[in-house]
């Protein structure tokens, strides 16, 4: 899908996070064929989820496929978790935000804690649920 390896081409764990997000927002306004604006939604999720040692900053774009089903486009940014990173926890769907969805990131407490910090990983890929 074309904005899989868009999102693949303009992301690396060398970038700062204030960039890797300005890519995935870049992402967003390609409209896709056949999805309506109200269905292309966006979720925003931060924290250190079971089974994983890594804190972990997650945007993800969805929207429905042709057999009614969910595409998830996922930008995984990884951090290693320490006593600070690992209190942060959230998770806010674009429909639950007033205003701009990417504004609202760019302000979070995560965001500002960790747009300077060391990035350990970035993964971009796609699933469906």
């Amino acid at each position: 899908m074309k904005i899989l390896e868009l999102l693949k081409d303009t992301t690396d764990k060398e970038m700062r996070l204030s960039e890797l997000v300005n890519a995935f927002e870049e992402m967003c306004k390609i409209t896709i064929n056949g999805v309506n604006e109200e269905d292309d939604m966006l979720l925003f999720e931060v924290g250190t989820f079971s089974g994983q040692s890594k804190s972990q900053f997650s945007l993800v774009r969805q929207f429905p496929n042709e057999e009614e089903e969910y595409i998830q486009l996922h930008l995984d940014i990884l951090y290693k978790t320490n006593t600070q990173n690992k209190l942060f926890s959230e998770t806010i769907w674009s429909e639950e935000v007033d205003g701009n969805f990417f504004e609202f990131i760019k302000n979070s407490h995560a965001y500002l804690f960790l747009k300077d910090k060391q990035i350990d990983k970035v993964d971009v890929f796609m699933d469906e649920t």
